[in-house]
């Protein structure tokens, strides 16, 4: 017979195995040959730069990888909830089996609301520890020598699983987080402004990058454009994170979560 709170193990192992595949995905990407840039410059000197998708096949296994890993963070949560209930009541299913979840609220009322379903049924204890990792408790974790608020996480969690399985499959694409462009221009002309446009909209469709003004500008003259950038995967949700970083902190809250559980009734491996 397995222990309680396996199953939010086994959950985050399944996670991370998806997280893995997203990393895979993206590692064996070409930017080079998944995105395209070009450049129009003005008789006046003044110039834009836009870059564009030009391959896009990677980016459905990526969103459903990225789903599926949503999916086992969001039950492994609701599976600490069920598993406390077994043991309070000590009984496998627990009364009202079908009632048993991990709740999130934004603030106090809207913990209040979501508890309807349990109210009659928690106990006041496992309750308790519900309402302690919700966002309006601010309640710390680190991890790495990173401190991050719990129910933050947990809520941004919540809200991504639950428009992914009802809504529609998230959109995740890459947006340029760091970089720069090198301009080459003929004697006598100078570079007299450039300004980047980074990190405001994701690359999945065109979209202008940059602005830049040439001093002297002769109409006709070709100039030449390296660009040099940095992509990462994000969502784009609200808020717009990367998803590296958020991924991972989903994960360790999760743990964090089932870890407050297992010390509340004295479970050790």
């Amino acid at each position: 017979m397995q222990l309680p709170f396996q199953t939010c193990w086994d959950r985050v192992a399944r996670a991370e195995f998806h997280r893995q595949a997203l990393i895979g995905i993206w590692n064996g990407l070409d930017t080079s040959k998944v995105y395209e840039t070009t450049g129009d410059v003005g008789n006046d000197g003044t110039g834009k730069i836009f870059i564009r998708t030009v391959q896009r096949d990677w980016l459905l296994p990526f969103s459903l990888q990225f789903g599926e890993m949503l999916y086992q963070l969001r039950a492994a949560l609701d599976s600490c909830v069920y598993d406390a209930a077994i043991l309070k009541f000590t009984q496998d299913p627990p009364p009202d089996k079908e009632k048993w979840e991990f709740v999130v609220g934004a603030d106090a009322a809207k913990f209040e609301e979501a508890m309807r379903r349990m109210k009659k049924i928690i106990p006041n204890d496992v309750r308790g520890l519900i309402e302690a990792v919700q966002p309006y408790a601010r309640t710390a974790c680190r991890f790495e020598d990173k401190e991050f608020d719990l129910g933050q996480i947990l809520e941004i969690l919540n809200n991504w699983a639950r428009i992914d399985r009802h809504r529609r499959l998230h959109l995740a694409g890459t947006a340029i987080t760091d970089g720069g462009l090198r301009i080459g221009l003929p004697e006598g002309m100078t570079l007299e402004s450039c300004d980047l446009l980074t990190g405001e909209h994701l690359l999945e469709h065109e979209g202008e990058i940059a602005r830049f003004k040439i001093a002297n500008f002769v109409p006709g003259t070709k100039v030449h454009v390296q660009p040099h950038f940095t992509f990462e995967i994000t969502v784009d949700e609200t808020p717009r994170l990367r998803l590296q970083e958020i991924s991972l902190a989903m994960g360790v809250a999760v743990q964090a979560v089932r870890e407050i559980f297992e010390k509340h009734f004295n479970i050790t491996r």
